[in-house]
């Protein structure tokens, strides 16, 4: 049987139901309503019969009164009965008046006519018995030699009686004659309602014999209909108790419906998950972000208008990691899938108030698809380790690779010094933060990208940390798992190194030229007994680095550069490694912060592209002299000045103290940065800060001039003699 049907089979009892309950509803009332108009016009008959003999018997008592007073006898009863019949009269004619108006007469001239006569014929009367019924009965007669006769209260009492009698004879005649015609069409009025009301009676009595006949033919198919019902209860039931999936419904509020698949309750671990709301459930397996991007998706599901395979794309329950605590401890982890589609009727596309939902244990088929990226990830790994192995000069590999495990060591060092103050645990944080941000430029200069990727998430949790109002010595924990990675990984790289400088002979004799052509042997680096690199070859080797990172960086951030260098062949090898560190992190400054967009700077009126020029030279007795500078916007006074204020490093009052060489040193700050955005290159308040850590730390000074627009320059002077720790010497 189709939806619409069912639908009709299902409705048509109600709808007779219905139907036969209204009409007998409907006869009942007219009834009811008949029933009264009949007792108030049978009420009204039965005053109308008495109000027709009233007149008579108030005549007859006048004329008893007459006679009292003609043979001087005691007319107090009939005086007293006079009075009540006529306020009795009264009475009965208001009771009549208002029955035949309840009854539903008031507009029936047959007895409306007759009676509005009576009235008018009673209303004389009612006025002059008052004279009778209210006189002195005492004092009417006085004896006399004669015999007793009428004094004149007495004569003129009988004077009104007789007027009574004489003039309200006629009247008294035809109010009776009204009273008993209103009384006649009372009657038949009477036994009009009892017809009408003998068949509404009837009518309803076989209306309700129809309802009770449809009540049982339909409950006779109700009862079928709930055995088949029952039969495919049980179907569902089995297929809920055999289906691995769970199934459930949830209406519009996001509350589970009473019929769901047994495996909901093992899957979600709960007892009596029908009538609960999947808020409630999915609250202790999710944490609030995917549960409120859960809740926004799930009303989504009731827009008409909303692609449901669309949707379906974005469903954050796809797929989710939850853990159950285990009864003997410690905690389960599963992987659940859930997924929704809306319930629709099977012959049209309107929705309605419920969405299927499935859910599936997919622990193994994520954990097996966890193991083959874990293989794929570690051959990945290896083939980008040799590459990288196989671009990186063998010797400047080597360095760089001790350079990784020195910092490491010395980040270990720091992080594990005693001390858990504030002020302690900054100092720690800032530390480390410049030993792994100057490993990362080298890193990304050499081309080696899982190193760089590495200590790039290190620096994620630094800033995370350096966010903290409060740090705790815990709070490091992750960091030296990730440094002990990092060692490892280090170690692989090395190892891969070894396996490809073992080789690297054989590839030689390959590609080696035949003996007589005459090529002279090369000078090979590296290596026990090999010879120290000249200063011109050095300073080749810088030049290859720092062009190396500027294209990395400026293709990282869309500028344009050029780097003009000048001097790196003087460079001695006292000074090689932090030169070249220096250089690095000046140059990724300059263009992340200095150099402006092609656009930008054709809008300037400057060349697209920018320069970076790197210069070393001998300043005299006493220095070396390192200048880098950019031809890029150069440093926005306002802005920093705003940023320190922003961040607390300055208060109000200082800020107007300050000068502008003291503002432009805030630069140097550690976690000082005016980038709006945080990327691999910028945004850290790092760089700075390490140049000016790794100068200090020799005894060294910088000095920073620039023009707005124009240019940016930082002099840096190296003591020829250099320092273990010297004071720190920022000039401007």
């Amino acid at each position: 049987m189709s939806p619409i049907k069912a639908a009709r089979a299902q409705w048509l009892p109600v709808a007779a139901g219905a139907l036969c309950t209204a009409a007998l509803t409907l006869l009942l009332g007219l009834g009811l309503k008949r029933a009264a108009e009949l007792q108030s016009a049978s009420a009204a008959l039965q005053l109308a019969s008495e109000l027709t003999t009233r007149p008579d018997y108030i005549h007859s008592e006048l004329t008893l009164v007459q006679r009292g007073l003609e043979t001087q006898t005691w007319i107090g009863e009939p005086v007293r009965a006079v009075e009540q019949a006529a306020r009795a009269s009264s009475e009965s004619l208001r009771a009549l008046q208002a029955s035949v108006r309840e009854a539903g007469l008031g507009d029936d001239p047959s007895v409306m006519q007759p009676l509005e006569t009576a009235s008018e014929r009673w209303s004389p009367l009612a006025r002059r018995l008052p004279a009778v019924t209210g006189a002195t009965l005492t004092g009417l007669y006085a004896d006399t030699a004669a015999g007793s006769q009428l004094t004149p209260a007495g004569r003129d009492l009988k004077a009104t009686v007789d007027s009574l009698l004489e003039k309200e004879a006629a009247r008294s005649d035809a109010m009776s004659g009204a009273f008993a015609q209103v009384a006649a069409e009372l009657r038949r009025t009477v036994a009009d309602f009892g017809r009408a009301q003998r068949t509404l009676l009837l009518a309803g009595t076989a209306l309700a014999a129809v309802l009770l006949g449809m009540m049982l033919y339909f409950a006779l198919r109700a009862r079928r209909a709930a055995a088949t019902a029952a039969s495919a209860q049980r179907q569902v039931d089995d297929i809920f108790a055999t289906v691995r999936e769970g199934l459930f419904l949830i209406d519009r509020d996001l509350r589970i419906g009473a019929a769901h698949s047994a495996s909901l309750r093992s899957l979600l671990r709960s007892e009596a998950p029908a009538g609960a709301m999947l808020e409630d459930l999915l609250r202790p397996l999710v944490d609030d972000k995917t549960l409120q991007a859960a809740t926004r998706f799930l009303g989504l599901m009731w827009k008409d208008k909303v692609n449901e395979e669309l949707i379906d794309s974005v469903n954050p329950l796809s797929q989710i990691e939850v853990h159950f605590p285990r009864p003997q401890g410690g905690r389960d982890t599963r992987f659940l899938s859930f997924s929704f589609r809306r319930v629709r009727a099977k012959d049209h596309d309107e929705t309605s108030d419920a969405v299927l939902g499935t859910v599936a244990d997919v622990t193994d088929r994520v954990l097996l698809t966890q193991e083959l990226e874990q293989v794929r990830a570690e051959h990945e790994s290896q083939a980008a380790m040799l590459l990288q192995v196989m671009k990186v000069e063998p010797a400047q590999l080597e360095a760089f690779l001790g350079a990784v495990d020195a910092a490491c060591r010395r980040a270990n060092a720091m992080l594990t010094a005693p001390g858990m103050s504030q002020d302690d645990l900054r100092r720690k944080l800032n530390g480390v933060f410049r030993e792994l941000h100057a490993l990362k430029g080298e890193g990304t200069a050499l081309g080696l990208g899982t190193i760089s990727t590495r200590i790039h998430g290190m620096e994620e949790i630094l800033t995370e940390l350096r966010s903290h109002q409060e740090l705790a010595g815990t709070d490091f924990v992750p960091l030296v798992v990730r440094l002990d990675e990092l060692l490892n990984h280090a170690g692989a790289i090395s190892q891969m190194q070894q396996r490809v400088a073992s080789v690297r002979p054989q590839l030689a004799e390959l590609q080696a030229p035949p003996p007589d052509v005459g090529v002279p042997a090369a000078t090979t680096s590296g290596g026990a007994g090999a010879a120290t690199p000249r200063a011109p070859e050095r300073g080749a080797a810088l030049e290859a680095v720092l062009r190396q990172i500027t294209r990395e960086v400026s293709a990282a951030v869309l500028r344009e550069v050029r780097l003009v260098t000048e001097g790196l062949g003087k460079i001695p090898p006292v000074y090689a490694s932090v030169v070249k560190d220096i250089c690095i992190q000046m140059i990724r400054n300059s263009i992340c912060h200095g150099i402006e967009l092609p656009e930008e700077r054709a809008i300037a009126g400057k060349a697209r592209g920018g320069t970076i020029r790197v210069v070393f030279n001998d300043q005299g007795t006493d220095d070396y002299g390192l200048t880098v500078e950019d031809d890029g916007r150069g440093l926005d006074y306002e802005q920093i000045l705003d940023k320190a204020l922003r961040d607390g490093l300055l208060k109000p009052e200082q800020a107007m103290q300050l000068d502008r060489a003291s503002v432009f040193r805030l630069i140097f700050q550690p976690g000082f940065s005016t980038s709006p955005t945080v990327t691999e290159h910028a945004g850290r308040g790092v760089g700075l800060d390490v140049v000016s850590s790794m100068i200090r730390e020799r005894g060294g000074r910088i000095g920073v001039s620039t023009a707005p627009g124009q240019y940016t320059r930082f002099k840096i002077l190296l003591p020829k003699k250099p320092a273990q720790q010297g004071p720190a010497q920022t000039a401007a």
